[in-house]
Parts: structure tokens; sequence; C-alpha cells
């Protein structure tokens, strides 16, 4: 039975299929009250991570975090109801590369966005686990909002057996190695972006990144550290420093 029509939890109705999260489809949706909103709707045997995310993120509430608003079911799987993030994931938004190149402003604007997201979830004790371009949603401006917690828990949270978090080319050392994760992998992820806006591509793990003069390839160099101990933990720090070295004002 097709979905895109049917009415779901308080009244939601599923509009039509936008993407994919890591465990779930995403339908775009509308609210009864005609508010635009998404539905996440997750394999009947994955109801386990609907549920984690739900209990994980539920409580958070921050303008550049996508909002879980309710728990139900659709055709009896699990699904959340969550926030619409407007624009394009990134590698779409930014599709004349080198981003920092191309369009300098917009893309360091959502690079501060992304930071102040995980200096609110690290504060909160939690790690977000997934930093790739599928995840953060960009606007024409730059603005942009992190999505997407289904692999999300609280910070070095040692599970049961080692587990490979994240996606290939964004994941830390640390998460490849199935260790407990903390603030300094979510920031890795988030310096291989910035290379991928230096340089207009992803560098492999460990490979040397091309010659830049760009001050912010400093930066780049210590997110992208291999040994997590020497690695900033700090997102308000990075946040810091990438406006200064971007020579724009706090």
């Amino acid at each position: 039975m097709p979905l895109a029509g049917q009415f779901v939890g308080d009244g939601v109705r599923l509009i039509r299929p936008v993407g994919r999260g890591s465990h779930s489809v995403v339908y775009f949706a509308v609210s009864k009250e005609g508010t635009p909103c998404a539905v996440k709707i997750f394999p009947l045997h994955l109801a386990a991570y609907a549920d984690r995310e739900y209990e994980n993120a539920a409580p958070l509430d921050h303008p550049r975090l996508v909002r879980v608003l309710e728990r139900t079911t659709v055709q009896d799987q699990p699904a959340l109801v969550v926030t619409l993030a407007r624009g394009e994931t990134l590698f779409d938004r930014y599709a004349a590369r080198p981003a920092l190149t191309e369009e300098r402003r917009a893309f360091l604007l959502t690079l501060v966005h992304l930071l102040d997201a995980l200096a609110y979830l690290h504060a909160r004790g939690m790690v977000h686990r997934d930093i790739k371009p599928e995840n953060i949603v960009a606007e024409p401006d730059g603005s942009a909002k992190l999505v997407d917690f289904d692999l999300s828990g609280p910070l070095h949270e040692v599970l049961n057996a080692p587990t490979r978090m994240g996606t290939a080319a964004f994941q830390s050392p640390e998460a490849y190695r199935g260790e407990p994760l903390g603030p300094e992998s979510d920031l890795y992820g988030v310096g291989v972006l910035l290379g991928w806006g230096l340089h207009g591509s992803v560098l492999e793990p460990g490979e040397t990144p091309p010659h830049s003069d760009d001050p912010l390839s400093h930066l780049h160099i210590i997110l992208t550290r291999r040994d997590p101990a020497a690695r900033p933990n700090n997102a308000l720090w990075a946040r810091a420093e990438l406006l200064a070295l971007a020579g724009l004002p706090y």
C-alpha cells in the first residue's frame, strides 16, 4: 500500500519521500495545522534505532538541530516525526567546488552553524557520531542544520561490542576502530568537510593535503590529526579559530 497520503501520529499527512537517513526512509509531510515537517520510517527490525533516536534526541532544542517531535508508527513500522530542515544537503548545495573558493562566506556560515550544533550537543553529554554531507542541510545563504541522530549517543559510551560508528570517508580513526567516542571524533568529521571545502575533494585517510595558501588549511590539519588525544575536543574553540583564521568577526 502506498504511504503517500496516509495520516500518521497526531494528524500528520505523508506527502512524498525525499531522502534516506542512516537506517530510515524520510518523507516530506504536513501536520494537521499545515506546518511542513518530515517523517522518518524505519524497517521493523530496526525499531531499536527509532527508540534510541527518540530517547536521545527528543529533549534537544537548538536552532541548528532538527527537533524530534513524536515517536509513532506507519503501517506497523516504527517512525519519528521531526521538524523540516530547509535547503539541500551539503554536497548538493555547494556543487561549485572548492566551496571555500566559489562561495566562501556561505560555506563558512555552514561550518559555523555546524559547530554551533555540535557545541550544544557536546555540552549536553552527547556525540553525533555521523558528521557527513548528507546530515548537513544548508540554505542558499549558508544557514545550516544538523540532522539524523540515529547513531548519536552519550559521550564515551561503551557498547556491548566494538562498533564502527559513522560513514567511512568522514569517520575518525577511533570510530573506525570501534572505540568509545568523544567530541574530538565529531570534530574530525568537521575537519574532513573543511578539507573538502578547501580542496574540492575528500582526502583519503592519512593522505597529505595539497599545498594551500589558505590560512584555514592549518585548522584542517589540526582537526584531522590521527591521534584523538592530539585533536581539539571543543567545538566552540574550533568555531572561534575558524572565524579568526578566516578574518571574520566573532
